[in-house]
């Protein structure tokens, strides 16, 4: 089975317009968990990363700093650019990147090699058939120690929800609603897969464990970020079309005296690993 927006016309492309909507207000997780994740499955220098479904890059920056290569693949150009041009203006200089998605995986396994870890941060429900991601991946993985890694396993609380779902700023959503009410709906793959621990359970990757990270965060609320994070859902940008000016001044207008003091927030890293089971 192909990705969900493999083959489809550009604007069907759910994310196509969404890279740097994504890039800002999306979920990466903290260096500290980063560093635990590294440290857990045994990264070093030599160590080879696939971020799959990896967006602009974001989660993959964080990566970086603790592997020798981190391959950053996506299915959506306009997602690989945005990757380009924020690894550039980072001064990273180890992220290579690849056009293609889950799909591709079986015929560019010779030319993407053997890594040491695979990670997917909140992308794979939006893959058709995880199964047969995973039995690509076996191919893919070291013997002994490869790992897959679905981080952000634990949404709850979630970074951006944790202030978006209250009021004022829960209107945001509401407002966006009314503005594309007359637009069909998009496809959604939410719920239409099995639990991710029996997916990975049945997979060649069945020794599961679940790592997490605790801690305290401040985060920023305000109007851009409250706007930003709605681009940066699929196919919002294209639903709302000429739209989009309206929405804006309609949520501007509506949160006009939103209290926008920093709030420091419980949040929690995660990671759902699956490796081969001990001989």
């Amino acid at each position: 089975m192909k990705d969900r927006w493999k083959g489809l016309k550009p604007g069907e492309r759910p994310f196509r317009d969404a890279a740097w909507s994504y890039a800002e207000y999306r979920y990466r997780p903290s260096e500290a968990f980063v560093r635990l994740l590294a440290s857990h499955l045994g990264w070093s220098k030599s160590a080879r990363i696939l971020d799959l479904g990896a967006g602009p890059a974001h989660v993959s920056l964080r990566l970086a700093p603790f592997a020798g290569e981190v391959v950053v693949m996506d299915p959506e150009e306009a997602m690989i650019e945005e990757a380009r041009e924020r690894a550039a203006a980072a001064q990273v200089d180890n992220l290579s990147f690849v056009v293609g998605g889950s799909d591709d995986l079986a015929r560019l396994s010779p030319e993407l090699g053997a890594f040491s870890a695979v990670t997917i941060s909140q992308a794979f429900h939006w893959m058709a058939d995880q199964d047969a991601v995973l039995r690509a991946l076996d191919n893919l993985l070291d013997r002994e120690r490869g790992a897959v890694a679905l981080v952000g396993y634990v949404k709850d609380p979630d970074y951006n929800l944790v202030w978006l779902n209250g009021p004022p700023w829960n209107a945001v959503e509401a407002i966006r609603r009314h503005h594309v009410a007359a637009v069909p709906e998009s496809s959604s793959p939410s719920g239409r897969h099995d639990p991710f621990p029996e997916i990975l359970g049945r997979s060649a990757f069945s020794r599961i464990e679940l790592l997490t990270y605790e801690y305290q965060a401040v985060v920023y609320p305000s109007i851009d970020a409250a706007i930003g994070f709605q681009y940066s859902l699929g196919n919002v940008l294209a639903q709302l079309g000429e739209r989009r000016a309206a929405f804006e001044a309609d949520v501007r207008a509506a949160l006009a005296d939103a209290d926008t003091s920093p709030l420091t927030v419980r949040l929690v890293d995660s990671a759902l690993i699956g490796q081969r089971p001990l001989a």
